[in-house]
């Protein structure tokens, strides 16, 4: 997947989870757009000139990279930093599982290598996709903030699921 792939999907699944679970703190903001701004930090292996998604698109990689950014953001709070780095690297790593090339995410632990194989990892539409969907997460997200739409609507979906699964 592309930068502006990675940087979609990062979009998308941090400001998600920050809608479906009500996070509007300061904190939970700074963590998903730092772990945005970190989602190409695995394709460093291509500068680095090492095996491509071998020591970068781990476990191991989201754990060291969550330790290195816990320190250098512990004025913050140790804590963004690190959520912000291993959720950068296994967001990155979700999308490179859709490509064609296989690559081992478990890896020290689990050296099994897997690929979807639903695309390469160069497709405009599938990285335009991912771009356009992520973007419109991070806007719905803050419509969901400042007005309390979003939050009415999911209010409202909970409601009819009750009452059609109590009667």
């Amino acid at each position: 997947m592309r930068a502006k792939g990675h940087a979609g999907m990062a979009l998308l699944i941090t400001f998600a989870i920050l809608s479906l679970l009500r996070l509007t703190s300061m904190e939970s903001i700074i963590t998903a757009l730092l772990t945005v701004a970190a989602v190409t930090i695995p394709d460093i292996d291509i500068k680095l000139e090492i095996k491509h998604r071998k020591y970068t698109h781990n476990i191991l990689a989201a754990l060291i990279l969550g330790l290195i950014l816990a320190l250098i953001y512990h004025p913050l709070g140790w804590y963004i930093g690190f959520t912000a780095g291993f959720l950068a690297v296994m967001i990155h790593a979700l999308g490179d599982l859709f490509t064609i090339m296989p690559f081992a995410p478990l890896w020290p632990f689990y050296r099994k290598e897997i690929s979807l194989k639903w695309f390469r990892y160069d497709n405009p539409i599938a990285n335009n996709a991912f771009l356009t969907l992520g973007v419109a997460m991070f806007f719905t997200y803050f419509l969901f903030i400042y007005t309390d739409t979003g939050y009415m609507l999911i209010d409202v979906v909970r409601e009819i699921i009750r009452i059609l699964t109590t009667s």
